[in-house]
């Protein structure tokens, strides 16, 4: 009888010291990793445009700017450095906020950053948000002007924030063709202002890239989603956002190790 008190004791112990030990949010990681994820529509993803037989197929290419960004900070700073792709393509931000449509299979938002384990989150939307506002194709909810972007964007960052994640806002890329018309350049505004707001890191892409000369020829040939020439570009620049402003924590992840 004494044995079994005695067993039974040991295992409300054990209980007991394991609810205290173990995190309410598997967020952690070890001291030598350093976790980001690269949330966005489909030119997060990686899609492209390829002609074939005089018809256009999306693609999703290998050397996308997520891709190339995880091998730019791998080849600086070690394999402890990962950058995931959590891209859906035709996404809006709202839906990411809200766990919908292109995200109906994600958590909301909020229960999201609670269960991830990055340290730096990447945003990257705008395209759908203006396509859908323009179209009015989906349920008014959803049809989302520049000014409810700008507060869905905050509400993104707020949550990650709360979370323990650092935020780097990208700016969407200009758009050519027909695709012009859905006018994405007061959502690349808004995003600019949200990231003064917030003060939170920028990777400036749309007027920089509308800058430099024949861009619309580095665009695939659909005019909306990149070339994979303009998807390392892009990356570049991300990665001398993501080097300016947590390079130091990135170099100290070879020491941890």
């Amino acid at each position: 009888m004494l044995q079994k008190k005695f067993h039974l004791k040991m295992a409300l112990y054990i209980t007991l010291m394991m609810k205290v030990s173990s995190p309410a949010v598997a967020q952690t990681t070890s001291p030598g990793t350093f976790i980001i994820e690269a949330w966005g529509g489909s030119s997060t993803k990686g899609v492209l445009a390829v002609r074939e037989e005089g018809r256009l197929r999306n693609i999703v290419s290998e050397h996308n700017e997520i891709a190339v960004l995880n091998q730019l900070l791998q080849a600086k700073y070690g394999s402890g450095v990962r950058v995931l792709n959590r891209g859906a393509p035709s996404a809006q931000a709202i839906e990411l906020l809200n766990g919908r449509y292109k995200y109906e299979h994600n958590p909301p938002w909020q229960e999201a950053m609670k269960r991830s384990n990055a340290r730096l989150i990447l945003l990257n939307f705008a395209t759908n948000d203006a396509r859908h506002y323009h179209f009015h194709d989906i349920e008014k909810p959803y049809q989302v002007s520049p000014q409810r972007y700008s507060e869905v964007m905050t509400a993104l960052i707020d949550s990650a924030r709360a979370n323990g994640k650092a935020v780097v806002l990208q700016e969407p890329h200009p758009l050519c063709g027909k695709a012009e018309k859905w006018d994405v350049a007061p959502y690349a505004a808004r995003l600019d202002a949200v990231a003064r707001a917030e003060k939170v890191p920028l990777v400036s892409q749309y007027q920089r890239i509308q800058q430099m000369p024949a861009w619309r020829a580095m665009m695939s040939p659909d005019c909306i989603h990149p070339s994979e020439q303009l998807y390392r570009i892009k990356a570049l620049e991300t990665f001398k956002v993501i080097e300016q402003h947590f390079g130091a924590q990135l170099s100290q992840l070879n020491a941890a190790s």
